[in-house]
């Protein structure tokens, strides 16, 4: 698969990074020479060139191209970039946007008629992982997969019940989930059954959306009943977080600029705005946070989001989140056990992976988690992974199947369980097993 990806910035950085390393076939193209130049350590192919020169284009040979995406900072250029990669024979092409608008049915169909098979809009999958986290405040990050038919949930453990035992014990005694992945201070490991759960790893969890309330039983983590969500910072981040929020929630966004908190007046219902500064103590002690608060950090630096919430976790709220858009910070608020964060980056990267499921009916990856990839595969006829019940497989280390859906149906899967053709199977394992995993789903 021949990909060009247009923005050599972060989003288009980490993007053609993640696709590299699956061995596609990837050019970033950028028009800024210098930051074309320090991108020497990926492996992959680079140009210096105008997304929009219809002569670049041709020289990136964007009539072979399978997909083109543009991912520059400017809406303008990304979809005027698109347009032209259509019009010049890429066979899909996605654009990233800055208007929540342009989201509209309608006016999706209108894009797809000009040549843009798909609009990503970074801000709208933030603020539905920021409803994810405050939906289930006890779980650090939660990912749908399979359209939904499974969740992926990020629990950090202490004193729970499954602490101290070998995965193969939890697997006989609970069939609600699976764990999948297992973060150790800065190791990502992929579970084999004789590995075990230890007090202060965050366990990754696959279940379908059903038995999530097990899962919080089983991690002993308590039901809490948040009230009200503050915000730090009116960034279109916080306002589209707002159309995804549990019914009655009340929102207060602290906003330090008074032209941006009256626009938030203006676009958000229904919400109150106090004008002032969140790195104030004094300041976030007179709103009176308490456990029934959850403190959403949205500020533009990654540092000073992880301080705010370390703050207001020591005032007492019953969850924080925030916004981390520099990777180096994600492990660090692990560490600090702030909660959850943001990254509109990786999340991007992920629905992105979406359009190449639509290019490739029988792969398509879902979440990177740092070392580990999770990916959804559909089990072809014939094809070895439907041969043998799980157990007798053979698996290399570094591999683990999280589950599956047959008919429409979520479900764990077992050591006992045999693939059928048309099974969509959820697997996470190490970067470089990836291309070991995809075999056994082909003839």
């Amino acid at each position: 698969m021949k990909i060009i990806v247009a923005g050599a910035h972060e989003v288009g950085t980490h993007l053609a990074r993640l696709l590299a390393r699956d061995n596609k076939d990837v050019i970033l193209m950028d028009e800024d020479p210098e930051r074309v130049a320090q991108l020497t350590f990926l492996n992959l192919m680079t140009m210096v060139g105008s997304p929009t020169s219809i002569n670049a284009l041709r020289e990136a040979e964007v009539s072979a191209a399978d997909l083109f995406i543009a991912v520059t900072p400017n809406e303008s250029v990304n979809i005027h970039a698109c347009i032209l990669a259509s019009n010049l024979g890429a066979r899909k092409t996605l654009a990233r946007i800055d208007k929540y608008e342009l989201l509209k049915p309608e006016n999706q169909e209108f894009y797809k008629k000009i040549g843009i098979s798909r609009l990503i809009y970074p801000e709208m999958l933030g603020g539905e992982a920021v409803a994810q986290a405050i939906r289930r405040p006890w779980a650090r990050a939660t990912f749908e997969l399979c359209d939904g038919k499974l969740l992926l949930l990020a629990v950090k453990v202490y004193d729970a019940p499954i602490c101290g035992k070998k995965l193969m014990d939890i697997g006989r005694q609970h069939s609600e989930y699976h764990i999948a992945a297992i973060k150790r201070e800065d190791h990502l490991i992929v579970p084999g059954g004789n590995d075990e759960v230890l007090p202060g790893d965050i366990v990754f969890f696959v279940t379908p959306p059903e038995k999530t309330d097990q899962v919080r039983m089983f991690c002993n983590k308590p039901e809490r009943h948040l009230n009200r969500v503050v915000i730090m910072g009116g960034s279109r981040l916080g306002v589209q977080a707002t159309y995804f929020l549990p019914n009655g929630m009340r929102v207060l966004f602290i906003e330090n600029d008074r032209h941006v908190a009256e626009h938030l007046l203006e676009v958000v219902h229904d919400c109150e705005v106090v004008h002032g500064d969140a790195s104030d103590v004094d300041f976030l002690n007179e709103l009176g946070l308490n456990s029934g608060d959850v403190f959403v950090a949205l500020g533009n630096n990654s540092g000073s989001n992880v301080l705010a919430c370390l703050t207001a976790k020591r005032l007492g709220v019953g969850k924080t989140v925030a916004e981390v858009e520099d990777v180096a910070y994600i492990s660090l608020a692990d560490k600090l056990n702030i909660g959850s964060t943001v990254n509109k980056k990786l999340l991007a990267a992920s629905s992105i992976y979406q359009l190449l499921l639509d290019a490739d009916k029988t792969s398509a990856k879902c979440y990177s988690l740092v070392d580990a990839e999770i990916a959804s595969l559909v089990a072809q006829a014939g094809s070895k992974i439907t041969r043998k019940p799980v157990m007798e497989l053979g698996l290399p280390k570094g591999i683990t199947f999280g589950g599956m859906v047959r008919n429409g149906e979520g479900m764990n899967v077992t050591g006992q369980t045999q693939f059928q053709e048309g099974d969509r199977v959820v697997i996470v394992c190490m970067n470089e097993k990836f291309s070991q995993v995809e075999k056994l789903f082909l003839k």
